[in-house]
């Protein structure tokens, strides 16, 4: 078992803004971010995220070597599928006033994060992501350290104060244990009162992290992850009064080890 939900969540009062949480290139605070609520009168399938992703932009600055794709604002919702992506970077464009002598730039070639989840994760499932309630345990943009984002970041900081713009300022992602510390005792109540609210009889967990959360949320024994026929396999999980069926899941947008990738692949195809 996991200890659970020893603090309150931020909660918003009615005409509050969110608190600002950081900084991304070029100006853009990071704000906590709001699950994405389905859009209709109760959720077929509850999921739960980690953390939420980021627009991303492909900027050429002067004279240096283009970077593919460097986080700038929240995402448009959460759970974004990447739909209109030049339009969004076109309205980022004005909000932070671009100009010439920043290069130059344009929406990245990085999808949404939602995109993979609505292929690989709802379509197998036959859910409709119009019925799904999106969310994540930590609600707030991290850049993973010495990764290629991080280097993205790290590039732009060295240009900031030649053009006379402001330095970033975003959160590190904690290591494993210590995400999964932070999203129990500062966000356990509130996902307990979205996963209340959603009435989704299905929780579909993305990631090892999602999975120890939502474990000790619900008061049961963590998801051993093994590369195995039980994964994916539906668990049933008693709550208030009702029963969960819980499937938990690697992100389908996991890059680091094929191996995992080749096994979420599988139970895609043995589940269309």
């Amino acid at each position: 078992m996991i200890e659970a939900c020893t603090e309150e969540a931020w909660l918003p009062g009615p005409g509050s803004p969110p608190p600002t949480l950081g900084v991304y290139p070029f100006g853009r605070r990071a704000v906590r971010r709001e699950p994405r609520l389905p859009s209709t009168d109760r959720a077929a399938a509850f999921v739960l995220g980690v953390y939420p992703s980021a627009l991303h932009v492909r900027w050429q600055p002067p004279g240096a070597r283009p970077v593919a794709a460097l986080a700038v604002a929240d995402e448009p919702t959460a759970f974004w599928t990447g739909d209109d992506r030049s339009a969004h970077v076109e309205a980022w464009r004005r909000e932070v006033g671009w100009r010439d002598a920043w290069g130059t730039v344009e929406a990245a070639a990085t999808p949404g994060s939602g995109r993979l989840v609505v292929s690989d994760v709802l379509d197998p499932l036959r859910l409709d992501p119009r019925a799904t309630y999106f969310t994540d345990c930590v609600p707030t943009y991290f850049v993973k350290a010495g990764e290629r984002q991080d280097r993205a970041i790290s590039q732009y900081d060295r240009f900031a104060p030649t053009a006379g713009l402001p330095l970033s300022h975003l959160r590190r992602r904690p290591d494993r244990r210590d995400l999964v510390r932070v999203a129990l005792h500062a966000e356990g109540r509130e996902l307990l009162r979205q996963l209340r609210e959603s009435d989704a009889p299905t929780v579909i967990t993305l990631g090892k992290e999602a999975a120890d959360v939502f474990a000790g949320l619900v008061g049961t024994d963590r998801v051993p992850f093994c590369r195995t026929g039980d994964y994916g396999a539906a668990r049933h999980i008693p709550l208030g009064g009702r029963e969960l069926r819980w499937i938990p899941l690697v992100h389908p947008s996991t890059r680091r080890d094929i191996g995992w990738r080749n096994c979420h692949a599988r139970w895609v195809l043995a589940h269309r």
